[in-house]
């Protein structure tokens, strides 16, 4: 606006010019060369008449045109006319490209198959194109778009009931494609549920590594946030009834028991946890620090029963630690009841050793 201000004449688009028309997104892509160069909502065939699939060419370009309804009499151009004011007819009997007096049947199948524009886009449209140009129907109910450093998913209602399995088209779908980065797919096929159409990120896989060991399991970042799966509550014998849980979520919740840093140039997730070794054996259920180290009751009740078969100690006293604190004993409380324990503590590390 600001060069034709100036005095300026905008010049049009040239190049090859062909349409490309997405029933269940119900739209219709112009292409310049290849490329897309404008997108239109359209209107398509209902499920009982549906807009046929394949490649036509425009046939013929009629200005205001006259509609010829089966067993009616003929409707001249005007307000009334469902042609709107031009029609561009395929090469393929009886199915077009054509303007509308319904502005509300735009962006979903009700046309009796043609292909119903708003008449301001059809003007764009018929300036544009010409007897000739090719145009390809396609019925894609899964479209895939690179964008920056994100994969996108836009998921369409099957409207005609064509799709035989969703997850196959969107596997179909990315091997057309280079995707940026690992997909986490365990959580795609959970959030891919729902209405659609359906716009979703497709969550990056994370590598996890727990103490240092990479993890059978994986994480995933999904917008801004980093998501653990919920089976890692099982290291301290908890179970979540969600199945992912985000990074500051778990470390809130088990806040003293995990450490955790996402690493944004590696791409990965490592999560440190208080370990414990007795005898060089590593107890199954990893340990708690809140300024000190807290063993779990499991092995305060294992190292009792070994210390007074071996050397007849006296079993530990409950008033030795605080009252509500019976699932996590204090590291200072089993060194000052049982002194005859080697104990080794690496901050730097979280393990603890114990040897008996």
């Amino acid at each position: 606006m600001l060069f034709l201000a100036m005095g300026g004449v905008a010049s049009e688009p040239s190049g090859q010019w062909s349409i490309r028309i997405n029933i269940p997104a119900c739209s219709l892509e112009l292409l310049q060369d290849g490329e897309v160069w404008r997108e239109f909502p359209i209107a398509v065939g209902k499920a009982t008449t549906p807009t046929p699939v394949g490649e036509f060419t425009i046939s013929n370009i009629i200005k205001n045109p006259t509609w010829y309804p089966v067993g009616k009499p003929p409707v001249p151009p005007g307000a009334e006319n469902p042609l709107g004011g031009y029609w561009l007819g395929l090469s393929i009997a009886s199915y077009g490209v054509h303007g509308n007096n319904n502005v509300s049947s735009i962006g979903y199948p009700q046309s009796n198959g043609c292909i119903r524009m708003l008449n301001n886009d059809l003007q764009v449209l018929v300036g544009l194109v010409r007897v000739g140009t090719p145009v390809e129907i396609v019925y894609e109910t899964v479209i895939l778009k690179n964008i920056l450093d994100k994969t996108w998913l836009t998921i369409f209602p099957d409207i005609y009931h064509r799709q035989t399995e969703l997850k196959t088209a969107i596997l179909r779908k990315i091997d057309e494609h280079p995707l940026l980065y690992p997909v986490h797919w365990e959580a795609l096929w959970q959030f891919i549920g729902g209405k659609r159409p359906l716009v979703i990120e497709a969550p990056q896989k994370l590598p996890l590594l727990l103490d240092g060991v990479e993890s059978q399991s994986a994480g995933f970042i999904w917008g801004d946030n980093v998501f653990l799966p919920s089976e890692l509550t099982g290291i301290w014998g908890v179970e979540s009834h969600k199945n992912y849980l985000e990074l500051t979520e778990f470390m809130r919740l088990y806040a003293g028991q995990v450490y955790g840093i996402f690493d944004q140039q590696e791409k990965k997730i490592s999560l440190y946890t208080l370990r414990i070794y007795c005898n060089g054996d590593l107890f199954p259920i990893r340990g708690w620090y809140q300024d000190e180290p807290f063993l779990p009751i499991k092995l305060v009740t294992f190292l009792q029963e070994k210390l007074i078969t071996i050397s007849r100690m006296s079993p530990l006293e409950r008033s030795s630690f605080a009252e509500g604190e019976e699932a996590w004993v204090p590291l200072s409380v089993i060194k000052r009841c049982w002194p005859q324990l080697i104990v080794e503590w690496d901050a730097l590390n979280w393990i603890l050793r114990i040897d008996y």
